[in-house]
C-alpha cells in the first residue's frame, strides 16, 4: 500500500500477532451527506491513508466495515453489517467474524474519520500489555477528555466476549452503544491531546486537518 506515515520503531505488539479493523461509521449529514472513507486529504483517500498506517502494524489481517461502494487498497477484505445502519458495535462484531482471528490476538480498531491514524497508532502500541488487561484505548477531546473506544487495541476473545453478551442480554448488538458494551473490559488509557482525537464530522474539523497535516 505503498509507504505510510506509522509507527516502524518502540512497537511492542507483535505484527504477525495483530489484526486491524476499520470501522466506517455514520453516514456524514453534517458533511451534506458524503462518503467520509472517500474524503481527500493531500490527495489520499482517508480510507487509503488508515489501511495504509494500519498495514504497517496488523500483519494479521485488515478488515474495513464500509459500504460496498467504497473501493478498498488490495489486501484489506470488507464486511458490512446487514442491514447496514447498525452503528459502530455492530460493524465490530461482523468485523470480528470477518477477521477470524485467534483469542489472544491483538485488534487495533479505529473509526476510518481519523486523519491522526500515525499519532493514534504511536500511542496504542508503544508500550506492552500486561495479562490483565483486555486492551488499551486513547483518553482525549474537546471540550473534556473523554474514553475514546475506536481508537483502542483490544484482545479479540475480549471483544467477542463482551459482544457476545450483550447480544444475549438484549437480543441484538444493533443500536447498542459502544461505551455501553465495552466500558466493561479491563482497559489501560492513555491520555492523548485533543487534536491527536479529533474526527471529521463537519466543514471546521476538514479545514482543520488540513491545515494541521499541511496539506
Amino acid at each position: 500500500m505503498g509507504s505510510c506515515q506509522a509507527p516502524t520503531s518502540g512497537v511492542f505488539f507483535s505484527r504477525a500477532e495483530t489484526a486491524g479493523m476499520v470501522v466506517g461509521g455514520g453516514g456524514g449529514e453534517r458533511l451534506g451527506g458524503v462518503s467520509k472513507p472517500d474524503l481527500v486529504f493531500g490527495g489520499s483517500r482517508l480510507i487509503d491513508r488508515v489501511c495504509c498506517a494500519l498495514s504497517e502494524v496488523a500483519g494479521a489481517g485488515l478488515v474495513a466495515v464500509v459500504p460496498p461502494g467504497v473501493s478498498l487498497p488490495p489486501g484489506v477484505m470488507h464486511t458490512l453489517e446487514d442491514p447496514p445502519g447498525g452503528g459502530p458495535l455492530a460493524g465490530i462484531d461482523v468485523g470480528l467474524s470477518a477477521l477470524g482471528a485467534p483469542a489472544d490476538a491483538w485488534v487495533v480498531v479505529v473509526s476510518v474519520d481519523c486523519p491522526g491514524i500515525a499519532d493514534v497508532l504511536r500511542r496504542l502500541l508503544a508500550a506492552p500489555l500486561g495479562a490483565e488487561y483486555d486492551g488499551r484505548i486513547l483518553r482525549g477531546g474537546d471540550p473534556e477528555p473523554f474514553d475514546q473506544y475506536l481508537m483502542g487495541v483490544y484482545r479479540a476473545g475480549s471483544l467477542l466476549r463482551v459482544i457476545d453478551e450483550a447480544g444475549a442480554q438484549w437480543g441484538s448488538v444493533r443500536g447498542l452503544g459502544v461505551r455501553r458494551v465495552l466500558r466493561s473490559l479491563t482497559l489501560d488509557r492513555v491520555d492523548a491531546d485533543a487534536g491527536v482525537c479529533r474526527d471529521v464530522d463537519t466543514p471546521e474539523d476538514l479545514v482543520w486537518w488540513e491545515t494541521h497535516l499541511n496539506l
